[in-house]
């Protein structure tokens, strides 16, 4: 008999899709990758490919580093392809992608795996009623290739003469987004030189994670058929604003809206009030996941719109936690990340962004034994009177203890899968002892193309 996974290879021969990119991303946020014939899928999603787990020990350069706990040779596992996120990825050319999660030999699930982390936070949050869609902003910067990224499409901040400078990039950018069957929002032209931004829809959390990955994949394929690169690095440059990848939430309970309807600041119910005071608690451990490079934290100056102090605001673009309420427009109130960047690895983001609002929403009563919530920042933090907003970590080493530290994001990962993102964040800080800043930003400023252009 023909399985269902079969009858979809057969669909997908039939539209001309003859190889189907396995992707995986690591601990350094690099996505990895196996390739198989369209043919083989429904063997590729019951067993799977072989993947050794030594590439969760790869830096963002590429190379192994050998402190790392994984950094031995022994051992094998499983990347089996989850068929129900398959998509096209240039049908042009035949290729298909899917996301892929590791399991062991077994058939037992692989505690550091990332995607497998994201499900199953999402899967303990929708065993209680709750509904968690998600969207990334990604923002990166067109160049022409270098020794370090240069801008490649003139035009001013959100421009239509850039718009107009790049139109045939623009509508390849978008023309192959829908190729790939990826469902966006909005596309313009950023503030930054030759910079671009592109918002996805929003899902749950496991689909916005695929997404932003997919997307990153296409964009990098369409930058480089026009002879340029793209960098989705946090910093390309000193002079130069960098890239953000800003994260969206939003929350129901039973088909209820936790963020707006309620009698608390911008519409906040008590359980988003919860939800918002322990993401604000936990905020320094999850800066270790949503900016884990290096060069993140030379993008987070404060009075530059990045948005680094430990606060929250109401539509106040500097407050790491920005609510934007429900209004006339119709659009539901959300939440946006804003300190989070394209380094990141979204599995792992979103993973720990769903266990620090499921243990938020365990707390409320009346707020009793969750944070008390702050009331919200208007204007610039930067200019509050001294000590009123605490600075996030000013680095990744601080990011990295405040994650360590964090016994919600330790329970929530398991010890496997928590240690050995401790290792590569080490491995990150060592990468780069030494260098001068302008060093880390040239180390770094084609990402993720890992290694740069050398």
């Amino acid at each position: 008999m023909t399985s269902p996974h079969d009858a979809l290879a057969a669909s997908l021969a039939e539209r001309g899709l003859r190889w189907l990119a396995v992707t995986w991303v690591n601990h350094a946020g690099a996505p990895l990758v196996k390739a198989v014939p369209v043919a083989q899928l429904a063997e590729t999603v019951r067993t799977g490919v072989g993947f050794s787990p030594v590439a969760d020990a790869f830096g963002a350069d590429g190379g192994i580093d050998p402190a790392h706990r994984l950094a031995v040779p022994d051992g094998d596992l499983r990347l089996r392809a989850d068929a129900a996120a398959l998509a096209p990825l240039d049908p042009a050319l035949g290729w298909a992608w899917a996301p892929g999660e590791r399991w062991q030999r077994n058939g037992a699930a692989y505690g550091a795996d990332q995607r497998h982390f994201c499900r199953r936070q999402q899967e303990r949050l929708e065993a209680q009623g709750i509904t968690l869609q998600a969207g990334f902003e990604l923002e990166w910067l067109v160049a022409e290739p270098g020794t370090a990224p240069g801008p490649a499409v003139p035009g001013g901040p959100y421009g239509a003469d850039r718009l107009v400078e790049g139109l045939d990039y623009a509508t390849a950018v978008l023309e192959a987004i829908e190729a790939a069957e990826l469902p966006w929002l909005q596309f313009h032209p950023e503030y930054g030189a030759s910079q671009f931004e592109l918002s996805l829809a929003p899902a749950n959390a496991l689909e916005a994670a695929d997404r932003l990955v997919h997307a990153r994949l296409v964009i990098q394929r369409v930058s480089r058929r026009f002879g340029w690169r793209c960098s989705f690095s946090p910093k390309p440059s000193l002079e130069r604003v960098g890239n953000g990848g800003h994260l969206h939430i939003s929350l129901q309970r039973d088909g209820v809206p936790l963020l707006q309807g309620g009698e608390g600041p911008g519409g906040l119910t008590v359980p988003g009030q919860a939800v918002l005071a322990t993401l604000l608690e936990e905020l320094p451990g999850l800066m270790a996941l949503a900016c884990p490079l290096v060069v993140s934290y030379l993008r987070l100056a404060p009075s530059a719109w990045a948005a680094p102090f430990q606060v929250w605001g109401i539509e106040n673009r500097e407050a790491a936690l920005r609510l934007i309420p429900t209004a006339a427009d119709g659009s539901a109130a959300h939440l946006e990340l804003k300190v989070s960047d394209l380094g990141a690895n979204p599995y792992l983001l979103l993973g720990g962004v769903q266990a620090v609002v499921q243990t938020g929403l365990q707390r409320p009563g009346s707020l009793g034994g969750c944070p008390v919530l702050p009331p919200p920042v208007s204007g610039d933090p930067a200019g509050l009177p001294a000590g009123t907003a605490s600075r996030l970590p000013v680095d990744l080493a601080e990011a990295s203890a405040a994650f360590a530290a964090s016994s919600l994001l330790r329970q929530a990962m398991g010890d496997a899968l928590h240690g050995s993102l401790l290792d590569s964040q080490a491995a990150e800080l060592r990468r780069n002892a030494g260098l001068t800043p302008e060093d880390q930003v040239l180390a770094s400023g084609w990402w993720p193309l890992v290694g740069g252009l050398g």
